[in-house]
C-alpha cells in the first residue's frame, strides 16, 4: 500500500502517534471507495450491485477513455463516485524479492532503487505495491505510472473519481493452493499466505499455443499448487468470491488522487487545529464568562431590589425634603438663656456681674471679683460651658471672660443648612 509521510523525522514517531498525525493516503482512499468495478474481457461489473456493461474491445490493453465511458454508463449520471478499479492481471508485472527484516518505507525505497536492475526493459516510470514479510520471499507488483495517470484523468473527465486500481485476482481470498485467472488473453497464477503475495506467474495466450511452453507451464502450476488448481474463467466466478478486505497492500493509487487526499487531510488538520484553538480559547475565557454571568445576575438582583425598595426610597425622599424645608427651624440651636443665667449666678455669687452678652452660643461676661482666676476655674469645671478663656487682661479685680455653651454649635448648624453663607 502507498505510504509516504511528509518528512523523514515522522518515521521515528510511535506508530499510533504517526497514524494520528499523518493519515495514510492509501488507507483513506480505500476507505472512501463506494463503487468497485471489475474488468473481465469486454465487460465491466459493478460489484456492489451486480450490474454489468459491455464495451467494444478486440485485444490488448483497454483504452482509458473506453473504460471511463463504460463506467459512467454503468453507474448512471448525476452521482460522483469514488472508484476502485480491478484490472486484468496481465497489466501488472511481478518481481520476487528476498529482503528479510526490511519493511515499510525502507522496503519500498530499496525496491525502487533496484528498478533498473530487476526490470531493465522498462524505461517508463513505474508504481510499486508490496506487502511486508519478516522472512522475505514476497512478490512485488509493478504498473506503469502513465497508465494509472491516464485512467484517473479519463474517469475525471466523466465526473468520476478513480481512487485506486488493483489486480482483480487479488481482490478475493484465494485458497492456499493459489488461483488461476483465465480470461482468454492469458493465464495468471497467484498464491499468497497471510496477505503476502508469494508467487505470481503470467503467460500470454499466444505463448501457450506452443506445446512445449504449455507443458512447462502446466508442470510449474501443478508444482506450485500441489495439484489443486482453482480457476476463474468468467465474471460470474469472480462475483462470488470477491472480498474488499483482501490484499489491500497491493492497491495502486494515482498521484492526483493521493494529492487530493493530502489536501483534504490538510484542510482537516486546519479545522482540527482551529477547533482545538477555539476550545483552548473557550477554556481560557471561561472564568471571565462566568464572571460576566455573575455580574449580570448581580445586576438583575440589584434592579429587583431597587424596584422593591422604590416605595421606601420615595418615603425617605419625602422625609429628606421635609427636613430640608423645616430642619433650619427645627434644628435651630436652643441657647436656653434662662438655664445659663441660673448656672452663672451660682458660679459668680457673691461676686459682682456688671455686663453679660449672649450671641450664637458665645457668652461674654464682665464684672469684679477679688479672685477672677477662681471664677475661670469654676466655669471650666462646669459641664454646661466650654472654651472658657480670659478675653482681656484683668486689672483692679476686673475680669473679662468668654465662654461657649457646650450643647450649642452654631457653626455646625450654619455649615449644614447654610453652606454657601
Amino acid at each position: 500500500m502507498y505510504t509516504q509521510f511528509p518528512s523523514s523525522w515522522s518515521a521515528w514517531l510511535p506508530p499510533a502517534l504517526r497514524r494520528l498525525l499523518f493519515a495514510d493516503p492509501g488507507r483513506e482512499l480505500l476507505r472512501q471507495v463506494d463503487a468497485t468495478l471489475l474488468i473481465f474481457g469486454n465487460q465491466v461489473l459493478h460489484v456492489e450491485t451486480g450490474n454489468a456493461a459491455e464495451f467494444n474491445h478486440d485485444r490488448g490493453v483497454v483504452g482509458a477513455n473506453t473504460l471511463a465511458a463504460c463506467a459512467r454508463k454503468l453507474l448512471g449520471a448525476g452521482k460522483e463516485y469514488s472508484i476502485l478499479l480491478l484490472l486484468p492481471p496481465g497489466e501488472f508485472a511481478a518481481t520476487g524479492t528476498e529482503m528479510p527484516g526490511v519493511s515499510g518505507e525502507n522496503l519500498r525505497s530499496a525496491l525502487l532503487l533496484q528498478t533498473e536492475s530487476v526490470l531493465p526493459a522498462m524505461e517508463e516510470p513505474l508504481e510499486l505495491a508490496v506487502h511486508d514479510s519478516k522472512d522475505g520471499g514476497q512478490v512485488a507488483l509493478w504498473i506503469k505510472s502513465k497508465r494509472i495517470g491516464a485512467l484517473h484523468e479519463a474517469f475525471a473527465g466523466e465526473g468520476l473519481f478513480l481512487a485506486a486500481v488493483k489486480p482483480r485476482i487479488l481482490h478475493s481470498q484465494a485458497p492456499r493452493s493459489g488461483l488461476v485467472d483465465a480470461d482468454g488473453a492469458g493465464l495468471t497464477f497467484a498464491q499468497s499466505s497471510a496477505g503476502v503475495l508469494r508467487q505470481w506467474k503470467h503467460a500470454d495466450a499466444g505463448d501457450l499455443e506452443q506445446e512445449e511452453f504449455a507443458g512447462q507451464w502446466d508442470g510449474e502450476l501443478r508444482a506450485a499448487s500441489g495439484g489443486k488448481l482453482h480457476r476463474h474463467e468468467s465474471m460470474a466466478q469472480y462475483a462470488t468470491t470477491l472480498d474488499r478486505e483482501a490484499h489491500k497492500d497491493y492497491s495502486f493509487f494515482p498521484v492526483a488522487a493521493v494529492t487530493h487526499c493530502r489536501r483534504r487531510e490538510q484542510r482537516r488538520h486546519v479545522l482540527r487545529a482551529s477547533a482545538a484553538l477555539g476550545v483552548i480559547a473557550l477554556l481560557a475565557a471561561t472564568p471571565f464568562i462566568f464572571q460576566q454571568l455573575q455580574i449580570g445576575e448581580l445586576n438583575r438582583q440589584l434592579e429587583s431590589r431597587r424596584e422593591l425598595s422604590a416605595p421606601a426610597r420615595a418615603n425617605r425622599q419625602v422625609v429628606v425634603d421635609f427636613e430640608n424645608r423645616w430642619g433650619a427651624i427645627e434644628d435651630f440651636p436652643d441657647q436656653d438663656v434662662r438655664e445659663a443665667m441660673y448656672t452663672l449666678q451660682q458660679v459668680l455669687n457673691p461676686n459682682r456681674l456688671s455686663d453679660l452678652e449672649i450671641s450664637e452660643g458665645v457668652i461674654r461676661i464682665q464684672g469684679t471679683s477679688e479672685d477672677p482666676q477662681s471664677i475661670l476655674q469654676q466655669l471650666e469645671r462646669n459641664v454646661e460651658f466650654t472654651e472658657v478663656v480670659f478675653s482681656r487682661a484683668t486689672s483692679n479685680n476686673q475680669y473679662y471672660i468668654d465662654l461657649r455653651l457646650a450643647d450649642v454649635n452654631f457653626e455646625a448648624y450654619m455649615a449644614r443648612y447654610f453652606p454657601d453663607r
